[in-house]
């Protein structure tokens, strides 16, 4: 359940050695954590990230998303990624208070910090993340950028970011060609830095289906050897709830 604004979050990390892994209990409640990553740039993270908020408060549930570094504004200022997350959480609050670190060229975000002059810090991200946890939601859904080592600047990835370590990793599976490598690369990169990946979801990235779809699907739930939480098709409307139907959420929700 969701706890009272206003008050502070006390932050007590329950590690696998004694607990439930990848949540974080606060003062009212069990928030739990998890992060979504891609096997690449475009691999439908936002949309699918999104997909799953609505399902979840369409369960009744509480849902902050956290976007920690956002590259690319329109003209009015505004992400597209984080005004998605926005619309799907049903929340209200300025953009900044979703994304840590926002840069205004959608470029790698090491290279926006490096033209800026505004360095990607894990203190800033922290914050962020804090700020998330402070209304106590059910869920903190965090989405990445790019892939799975994003770098962040100073020969650092994103997974290097200690705050990362109290969350369960979701992998998109952007289906086009060569998506079985690279979802098994990105499977394998993840648990090699001691990572709990929870689980895969598949999306086609474009309205026609890549040749032998659904053989490339059957080989993903053979080789991932982690749950297969479902398979989102493209949706040119960009409607979560017609994507909602698509994911296995009792399956997500026992992770």
């Amino acid at each position: 359940m969701s706890g009272q604004p206003g008050h502070s979050v006390k932050i007590v990390r329950m590690t696998r050695r004694n607990a439930e892994p990848c949540v974080i209990r606060g003062v009212f409640g069990v928030t739990k954590l998890f992060f979504i990553t891609g096997t690449d740039t475009d691999a439908g993270k936002t949309f699918c990230a999104c997909a799953l908020e609505t399902a979840l408060r369409g369960r009744g549930y509480s849902v902050r998303p956290y976007k920690p570094i956002a590259a690319g504004l329109e003209a009015d200022g505004s992400n597209r990624d984080i005004l998605c997350h926005l619309e799907a959480s049903g929340i209200q609050v300025p953009q900044q208070e979703i994304a840590a670190q926002i840069y205004r060229e959608p470029v790698a975000p090491h290279i926006a910090a490096l033209k800026t002059g505004q360095e990607i810090t894990f203190e800033a991200l922290d914050r962020g993340l804090k700020r998330a946890l402070s209304g106590n939601p059910d869920f903190i859904i965090t989405e990445g950028a790019g892939g799975w080592l994003l770098p962040v600047g100073g020969g650092r990835v994103l997974p290097d970011w200690p705050g990362m370590r109290d969350m369960q990793i979701i992998i998109v599976v952007g289906m086009k060609l060569g998506c079985l490598n690279h979802a098994l690369l990105t499977r394998d990169a993840v648990q090699g830095r001691g990572f709990r990946a929870g689980g895969f979801i598949t999306h086609s990235v474009t309205a026609e289906l890549q040749p032998y779809y659904q053989e490339n699907l059957d080989t993903l739930k053979e080789m991932m050897g982690i749950p297969f939480l479902g398979d989102i098709r493209y949706e040119i409307s960009g409607n979560f709830k017609e994507a909602c139907s698509d994911l296995n959420l009792n399956l997500f929700l026992s992770l």
